[in-house]
């Protein structure tokens, strides 16, 4: 029972920080059709790769925290109830990740990213985190069918 608790205790944050890096993987390939433009010019794209690497890097430090709670809690009810649906972590990834950006003001104009796409992030980062650490849910190990 101990070596599986160490291993659900390493295993839920991995599972959490991956998802996040996928979602915003996920955000950066939706957009990457806005970039189509800078193509044209190869010297800014080296300059945009060291600058998207960095931007993505700060992204992932901001969105940390706000999705943070609301992830800290779904994966501990996961764990709690042995959870191990995908879709139970597709959800709970969306609910995530779309709880922070409708609290989010968005200005004068309109916002960055609509719903949908951070449905999507959310979708794509709880399905990772499902794959890293959410098949394995809680501290009864895995019934085989």
């Amino acid at each position: 029972m101990l070596p599986r608790l160490v291993a659900r205790i390493l295993l839920a944050p991995l599972g959490f920080v991956c998802g996040l890096f996928a979602g915003v993987a996920m955000l950066a390939f939706m957009s990457s059709d806005e970039l189509a433009a800078v193509a044209r010019f190869p010297d800014e794209v080296m300059l945009l790769g060291y600058d998207m690497s960095v931007t993505t890097a700060t992204l992932c430090f901001l969105l940390a925290p706000l999705m943070g709670a609301p992830a800290i809690v779904a994966i501990l009810i996961a764990e709690m109830f042995s959870i191990r649906s995908w879709v139970y972590h597709a959800v709970a990834g969306a609910m995530t990740a779309v709880l922070p950006w409708s609290l989010t003001p968005s200005g004068f104009d309109a916002p960055m990213f609509n719903a949908g796409q951070i449905l999507a992030c959310g979708f794509v980062g709880g399905l990772t985190h499902w794959l890293i650490a959410g098949r394995s849910s809680g501290l009864a190990p895995p019934i085989e069918p």
